[in-house]
């Protein structure tokens, strides 16, 4: 009968869990908004440049959203850069740096909008997210500085798996054990090793 090795169990279950840390997630992202933005500042009447906040609702492909943004644009380029958050209906949400470029209509009341958005992390599920989504959007004022606007977003979010405190520790405790068997002698884990075939030899041992 094979002796029990709680050494080889806690090891096994330590690469486990590292090896579950370090997957990450490529979710595709995609949302559709609609809302008002409003100039809330003039921030140099020169350009005119102006500080620009948005407000919205809408639907994506992680279900229902609230959608917020505050952005400065010069007028006179159409040119912006500003940041935003996705509010997930579960609480999460998912923040944002973008640029984006502004074209006037025939109609001087309509405007079309389109940039590119850089997640930078979040809350929750979101808390290490990467990722980038391409945006269009259409617009018309309906007072000097309030506008009706509609976005769409495409693109795509990196979710990396946040490991609980629980999971940490064991890994702790098998970087440890690792450490303490090649001080006794024993035959370490190599730098360079197949992680797959490894665990799978844990689970038939």
């Amino acid at each position: 009968m094979t002796r029990f090795k709680p050494w080889k169990l806690l090891a096994c279950t330590g690469l486990a869990a590292l090896s579950h840390i370090a997957q990450a997630e490529f979710v595709p992202f995609s949302a559709v908004v609609d809302g008002s933005s409003e100039i809330v500042e003039v921030v140099d009447p020169s350009g005119p440049v102006v500080r620009v906040q948005t407000a919205a609702l809408g639907v994506g492909s992680f279900g229902s959203l609230n959608y917020f943004s505050g952005d400065l644009l010069n007028l006179a380029t159409g040119e912006g850069r500003g940041s935003n958050r996705f509010v997930m209906v579960d609480g999460d949400e998912l923040f944002g740096n973008f640029d984006v470029q502004m074209l006037p209509g025939l109609d001087p009341s309509l405007f079309t909008l389109s940039g590119l958005v850089t997640f930078v992390g979040g809350t929750g599920d979101f808390l290490n997210a990467r990722g980038s989504a391409a945006f269009n959007g259409t617009g018309q004022f309906i007072a000097a500085s309030l506008a009706l606007t509609h976005f769409e977003f495409v693109g795509r979010v990196d979710v990396a798996d946040v490991p609980e405190p629980a999971t940490l520790l064991l890994v702790a405790a098998a970087l440890v054990l690792m450490a303490g068997l090649a001080r006794s002698g024993r035959q370490p884990l190599p730098v360079s090793f197949d992680l797959g075939a490894h665990l799978n030899r844990c689970g038939t041992a």
